[in-house]
């Protein structure tokens, strides 16, 4: 058994399916999403914790079932001469597999405005949910081009003291929703933005092209993600047209035998949705395994009883 991705659902999978006495190979090529977080949220018991800690302790936990951990990037999945799946890593290894799971997440879309990657995770974020209870009193700022910021405007405004919704020189807004935004105390600022400007390591402000600049505390962005399914694609599978993979119950997509889950499949990005995705996802690959082997075992009886 093959899982390509060492974040919560691969993990959470590796740890079903070693306690199922199945073997397990582990490749991941140690790039979390959420590599630059400051902290794991709305995941009971780990609040808070680093994203690096969080990995040491998962594959500390893993060890103690003798899985096999693959530090290396998984570039190429086809299918097997016979049955099964071949996984060719970065330096050339191939491995062989009988059921394949995809964990292999998405990469967030930084808008390319200068300070905007500096500071990803540490004054610019782009989830609420998990970012959002440390805004009280700040004001915060939404970058918003690619698409419409009317929502997540009001979203935040939940959760901080003032919201100033960047459009750059984008006219997605709808005149009610600029007034409903407007009558919300939300300010909107229409004008390019040139980048962002930062003190001691933390964002003061966003600069506009015209020289003028708006105070932030912080800043989210809602830009869009890339879902990282080149093996998935590679395989054939059906994906929607986002580039999400299209599963069943069972985290079974279209091909069968190769099972996704995490933000690969389309559903809430959750640290814990994520990793329940992987239970569900092994207890399936498991059951299926033990499916085929009973066949396979039955199918021998019956030529030998004949």
């Amino acid at each position: 058994m093959i899982i390509v991705g060492g974040g919560p659902a691969g993990c959470a999978a590796a740890m079903v399916l070693a306690r199922s006495r199945r073997r397990v190979l582990l490749m991941d090529d140690g790039n979390p999403r959420n590599k630059k977080s400051h902290g794991i949220h709305n995941y009971l018991t780990r609040d808070g914790i680093l994203p690096a800690e969080f990995a040491r302790m998962t594959h500390e936990e893993l060890h103690n079932y003798n899985i096999e951990l693959v530090k290396s990037r998984a570039i190429k999945a086809e299918r097997g001469k016979a049955d099964g799946f071949v996984i060719t890593d970065a330096a050339g290894q191939r491995f062989t597999c009988r059921k394949l799971l995809l964990a292999t997440g998405v990469t967030d879309i930084i808008p390319d405005i200068p300070g905007m990657a500096d500071m990803w995770g540490n004054g610019v974020y782009h989830c609420p949910f998990c970012d959002g209870w440390d805004l009280k009193g700040q004001v915060v700022g939404l970058y918003a081009k690619k698409f419409n910021g009317y929502g997540m405007s009001l979203a935040l405004l939940q959760l901080a003291e003032k919201v100033i919704l960047f459009t750059d020189t984008a006219k997605y807004l709808k005149p009610v929703q600029k007034e409903h935004l407007r009558s919300r105390g939300i300010a909107i600022v229409t004008k390019k933005v040139a980048n962002l400007s930062c003190d001691k390591g933390k964002l003061t402000c966003v600069t506009l092209e015209d020289g003028s600049s708006v105070a932030c505390d912080s800043l989210f962005t809602h830009n869009g993600i890339k879902y990282n399914n080149e093996l998935i694609l590679q395989l054939g599978v059906r994906c929607n047209r986002n580039g999400a993979t299209v599963i069943n119950k069972r985290q079974e997509c279209s091909v069968p035998g190769v099972y996704v889950a995490g933000d690969a499949a389309f559903d809430m990005q959750f640290v814990s949705v994520a990793a329940a995705e992987g239970v569900k996802a092994a207890v399936a690959i498991h059951n299926a395994l033990m499916q085929e082997d009973n066949h396979t075992c039955l199918a021998a009886l019956h030529m030998a009883g004949q």
